[in-house]
């Protein structure tokens, strides 16, 4: 797509060059120094030059203003951006103009006779920040991999000529027996396809036909090819990710270490930091959980970086504050078909929730009306009015039930909803526990984990602890259950308190068991039918009740701790990263529970839109300290920057 600049004229008129299907983008500033800039649909994209011409094939435009609006000259489908001032540059092309990178047509996806996708239709253009939600088995992931890999059963997948896509996975693919220089030196998906195709070149240069046929347009490519390759770092991927591992924090190792000697958080930075490095060029990166292992500040840098990125982005992710921070439009998958939305999640949701209801209301409008229109008919068939009427009648109300179909297939199915509400104990006392000047260290850790630090619960009290990996999150709810002992200082824990402990790991369970054995251990007085009354308010039906925890997904044993957590006695909950593994629904019955819980609650989580939901403190953990915060997680992030807490009705727009 070239990019061509032409000027001639006085300040009344200007002239400029028009070639067939040229798109006259905009004038600014006055004669001799205004500019007339053109794009030609012709020229490949990403591949403009800027010239001066002038010609005597020249339209005239009368110019009256500072800044004029671009004028679309032919027929080119655009959508036309904003105007350049002259001696900025040429305006890119993404700037300027709406450019299709991907079109999904009709697609269907089934594994053997399974149905996962059924007429997808999505377009994905240039700047598009898409996230992809649903809940869990939706087939989000499916259809990421469907659209990258263009491995649809039937229907079309369309990409631009000459886009370039990478692809960051939520499986990390590192190898633990390398070290992290060599994780490092590995090339992404990114470099791939590039330096098979400039392969295949150098294959064709050492065979002596090449040179007696048409080979100046190879060599083009060839050379087009190195430079990109050069500009997107793929001569220096281990320099390039050393320096992302900096800004990640994760340069303190030395770079012959062993990746298994990381922790999870670490492996997933180091994979973050490799797949990121080439993203200079790239016009669409596909994203499978990328915030998974992260801590919030990772998290955080990573939301920079996205929106940073000028590129086209599809987003599988259940990190709802990531996707309101980053996407600038949302996927919905759900009973097989693909339902796009306009705007972050939190607009997503509201526009969701006023299409139910209005879809509720055309839906019962028209089942009154088929039954009045059914009641007019009988009455009609009573008094033997058998005429035109009648006919008539029974065509109306044949139109109607059609219509009824079609806006009752739009509606979403409703999913057997988690069914979760948690009731302290009346035992205890306002006060919960106490640490007072409490310190501990671990063997070979240069610094403490608590140095000296004092810390109080009181009943209603819902805490959330934050920090960066390997602060002593987890640590500190090991210390407050009793897991861990102090090396110094008191803590306090009030008589009466009963501890529920939810553990990331699910540590809690017996993996050897069934859920309905898990719930028979804990409640022995339960007769069958209520544990299976249980479960099933927790989702869970047929084979899954009797099917081992180890053969269950993360999710269902995450269900099942919460399900022992409900059935246990305590007016005191500890919380580790309770909603991994949980989709969008079940996150969200989870959060109200908690709300309307009476006890106490301290939780360790990433999760920053629950933390936003639930909890009124925050502890914010930094070698060794623990620093107190009052309000949500939103109001902790403003305290930090010096800025008061949200106003109410300011939390509702958020």
């Amino acid at each position: 797509m070239a990019v061509k600049q032409g000027c001639s004229g006085n300040d009344a008129n200007w002239t400029g060059a028009r070639g067939e299907h040229d798109l006259l983008v905009g004038i600014v500033g006055h004669a001799p120094s205004s500019s007339l800039w053109f794009i030609n649909s012709r020229v490949r994209p990403h591949q403009y030059t800027g010239y001066r011409r002038t010609t005597s094939d020249a339209f005239h435009f009368p110019y009256t203003a500072e800044e004029r609006t671009a004028v679309c000259l032919s027929c080119l489908p655009v959508v036309v951006g904003p105007i350049y001032q002259q001696g900025t540059g040429a305006p890119s092309i993404g700037d300027i103009m709406v450019r299709e990178l991907i079109n999904v047509e009709a697609v269907d996806r089934a594994f053997g006779a399974v149905d996962v996708l059924r007429d997808i239709n999505l377009k994905v253009n240039d700047g598009d920040r898409i996230g992809i939600v649903g809940h869990n088995g939706a087939g989000k992931t499916t259809l990421l991999n469907t659209i990258s890999e263009q491995k649809q059963d039937t229907g079309d997948i369309e990409f631009a000529a000459g886009i370039r896509i990478a692809y960051l996975t939520q499986i990390r693919d590192l190898e633990s027996n390398s070290t992290i220089e060599e994780e490092l030196s590995r090339k992404g998906r990114q470099f791939q396809e590039l330096e098979d195709e400039i392969a295949s070149i150098e294959a064709q240069l050492v065979d002596p036909d090449f040179y007696e046929g048409d080979w100046e347009p190879v060599m083009e490519r060839y050379t087009e090819l190195q430079q990109m390759l050069a500009s997107s770092g793929g001569g220096n991927v281990a320099g390039i990710a050393k320096g992302i591992l900096e800004r990640l924090g994760l340069d303190k190792h030395p770079m012959d270490m062993e990746v298994n000697k990381l922790s999870g958080g670490e492996q997933a930075k180091l994979a973050l930091a490799r797949q990121l490095v080439g993203l200079n060029g790239i016009d669409v990166i596909f994203l499978d959980e990328p915030t998974n292992h992260l801590d919030i500040q990772t998290t955080e840098w990573l939301e920079d970086f996205m929106r940073s990125f000028k590129g086209a982005q599809l987003i599988v992710s259940h990190d709802r504050y990531f996707l309101d921070q980053v996407c600038t439009r949302i996927v919905e998958v759900d009973n097989l078909r693909a339902w796009p939305w306009k705007g972050n999640y939190s607009q997503f949701l509201k526009q969701k929730a006023a299409s139910e209801a209005s879809l509720g209301d055309m839906i019962n409008t028209i089942e009154k009306k088929i039954q009045s229109t059914m009641g007019a008919l009988q009455q009609m068939k009573r008094a033997n009015k058998y005429d035109k009427s009648i006919s008539a009648k029974h065509k109306m109300i044949e139109r109607m039930q059609q219509e009824l179909k079609a806006l009752r297939a739009r509606m979403p199915k409703k999913r057997k909803d988690l069914v979760f509400s948690l009731e302290a104990t009346d035992k205890g006392s306002m006060d919960v526990l106490m640490i007072e000047d409490g310190s501990m260290t671990f063997e070979g850790l240069e610094r403490p984990i608590l140095d000296k630090q004092s810390l109080e619960v009181r009943k209603g009290d819902r805490i959330g602890i934050v920090g960066g990996n390997g602060q002593g999150k987890t640590t500190l709810l090991k210390i407050i259950n009793g897991d861990l002992k102090l090396d110094s200082g008191i803590f306090d824990l009030a008589p009466g308190c009963e501890i529920g402990y939810f553990h990331q790991d699910h540590a809690t369970l017996d993996f050897n068991l069934t859920p309905i054995e898990q719930i028979e251990k804990l409640r022995p007085d339960f007769q069958y039918g209520d544990i299976r009354a249980a479960l099933g308010r927790f989702q869970f039906s047929g084979e899954q009740v009797s099917t081992k925890l180890a053969q269950l997904s993360g999710g269902e044993r995450a269900r099942v701790a919460l399900l022992k957590l409900l059935l246990e006695e305590n007016n005191l909950l500890l919380m580790d990263e309770p909603t991994n593994h949980l989709d969008m629904d079940s996150k969200d019955t989870l959060e109200e529970a908690l709300v309307n819980y009476s006890g106490s609650l301290i939780t360790v989580s990433h999760d920053r839109w629950f933390l936003d939901q639930v909890v009124n403190r925050i502890w914010e953990v930094d070698s060794g300290t623990v620093k107190v915060y009052y309000g949500n997680y939103t109001d902790y992030v403003r305290a930090k920057k010096g800025l008061p807490p949200l106003a109410e009705d300011e939390i509702s727009e958020v």
